[in-house]
């Protein structure tokens, strides 16, 4: 029987949650370091950000975990903690992890990056950051652009429908997520023009609480000064491949990576793109390392056929290594 490969998958903006990571932070040295070092780079505390609930007169609170430049942080400071206890729980049992690809949906590319050390923490975060600051500051010299989910419950979207409906309202297609789901950004007027028209057809559609038109040509400015702040980073040879949000093709050359996060900013994140690609080529273990299971349901979506697990606190942790053990034969 052919062995399954297994794909580590990140979430990215849209997972957070108050609280999530505590039960790691707890009880893990080691998720305490990571949080402690990413402190120490943002220059607040990253751990009151992400477990304590608003309280009146507190500068951290709920909101400020969902604004970009927080968020984005703080998913990929929780979702590389979650990893690094996956891997050190898997070693101790004697289960080989034996991660064959990694993926991550948009801000998640980095995490994957990260872990498979193209870039160290430090970098990683830092560039994270820096991102995050840049969408922020250009989203709001376009607040009246947006981003809209386009959902057709239990049936597969009309790919070239959506696609003709953008070109007639001026707006673009932003995440290619799932059989049934895709996101479009622009002008929060000609989206809301679209909507109208996709409910004639059935359609449903929900404007997305986001700082700014991501993943638009709208973004490229700001794409091209993150550009600079590329240029400047060390990046090495990654030791695992890592699927491109763009082009769905497995990079691990720096210069194809930087690349990746430059175009990435403005193009199309092709989530079902990638998934379909790493299905064709055999059987699959995916493991969603990070808050939420929301990769997991969209992947459901593309296939239902596919394994996946997830790890984001203790009961999942074990769970994950009992079912890794189970299929490893160990």
């Amino acid at each position: 029987m052919r062995r399954k490969r297994t794909i580590l998958i990140f979430p990215g903006q849209g997972s957070q949650y108050v609280g999530m990571g505590r039960e790691l932070y707890d009880g893990f040295a080691l998720v305490r370091e990571i949080y402690d070092e990413a402190s120490q780079i943002l220059g607040y505390d990253i751990a009151e950000l992400c477990f304590k609930k608003h309280t009146f007169g507190k500068f951290m609170h709920k909101a400020d975990l969902n604004k970009t430049i927080y968020t984005q942080p703080a998913v990929l400071t929780m979702s590389y903690a979650c990893y690094r206890v996956l891997e050190e729980t898997c070693k101790e049992c004697n289960v080989d992890l034996n991660v064959s690809l990694l993926a991550g949906h948009s801000l998640g590319e980095y995490t994957a990056l990260l872990v498979s050390e193209a870039m160290d923490f430090k970098t990683t975060l830092s560039l994270v950051h820096k991102r995050a600051s840049l969408m922020t500051e250009w989203g709001k010299s376009y607040p009246g652009a947006g981003l809209m989910a386009v959902v057709d419950k239990g049936r597969e979207l009309d790919n070239d429908k959506i696609c003709a409906l953008c070109k007639n309202f001026g707006v673009f297609i932003t995440l290619n997520n799932t059989k049934s789901q895709i996101v479009v950004g622009g002008s929060k007027k000609r989206l809301a023009e679209m909507s109208t028209e996709l409910k004639k057809e059935g359609l449903l559609s929900t404007m997305l609480k986001v700082e700014g038109p991501f993943h638009t040509p709208i973004m490229k400015p700001a794409a091209d000064k993150f550009k600079r702040e590329l240029e400047k980073c060390e990046i090495d040879i990654a030791s695992k491949p890592i699927m491109a949000n763009v082009t769905t093709e497995a990079i691990v050359d720096p210069n194809h990576i930087r690349e990746e996060l430059y175009t990435q900013i403005f193009n199309v994140v092709n989530w079902r793109g990638i998934i379909e690609r790493i299905i064709s080529k055999g059987e699959n273990l995916f493991i969603e390392v990070g808050p939420k299971q929301i990769l997991s349901n969209m992947i459901k979506d593309i296939d239902p056929s596919v394994t996946i697990l997830n790890m984001e606190d203790v009961e999942s942790l074990e769970r994950t290594v009992k079912e890794i053990t189970k299929l490893r034969g160990v």
